[in-house]
């Protein structure tokens, strides 16, 4: 089920630290070189195809907070058209298998729309459903990015519950974040 309230929540792309609220309290940090690589990838031209990969990060054993720290960008062997993306190529495997000596772990998957403000399609979100059946990630939830022309929406699915909901940033007051 995907949840969620009238409001849209979007992040301006921008190369600095996100922090976002889950919804079991805790934070979650999208790191800048996170932000950087996917706007790298946004449909700008009216030629552009979709693109995607993985999402890669941990959870703080000491806090229980998430820090997303590097994705996967398109390969070869994935497909992609203007309103699509398929994860096909084994390379994302490849480099998901590297990172985890590294300590970081596959924690859900991005992709773009040729939107400003970009909204998930019937199949992403069938997808998402599906993902969450068969998928774990190194925490409860995984995430999902959609990054549009100007802004990037974040949605996380509770493996356990599996509903999907958007989730918001944290409050900021001078550009620097609210303690919580």
């Amino acid at each position: 089920m995907l949840k969620g309230s009238a409001i849209v929540v979007v992040i301006k792309i921008e190369e600095r630290c996100i922090k976002m609220r889950l919804p079991n309290g805790k934070v979650v940090d999208i790191l800048p070189e996170v932000i950087a690589e996917i706007s790298k990838w946004t449909q700008k031209e009216s030629c552009d195809c979709e693109s995607g990969g993985f999402i890669l990060g941990y959870k703080h054993e000491s806090t229980g907070n998430i820090s997303l720290e590097f994705v996967t960008t398109p390969q070869d062997e994935d497909i992609s058209s203007r309103e699509r993306f398929i994860l096909r190529d084994k390379k994302h495997k490849l480099i998901i298998e590297k990172y985890k000596e590294e300590k970081s772990y596959y924690m859900g998957l991005w992709h773009t729309h040729p939107q400003v403000i970009p909204n998930p399609s019937v199949i992403d979100i069938k997808d998402w459903k599906d993902t969450l059946l068969k998928d774990k990630t190194a925490c409860k939830y995984i995430f999902f990015f959609i990054a549009g022309l100007e802004v990037i929406r974040v949605w996380v699915g509770d493996i356990k519950s599996k509903d999907i909901i958007e989730i918001y940033e944290c409050e900021r007051i001078g550009g620097i974040y609210k303690k919580v």
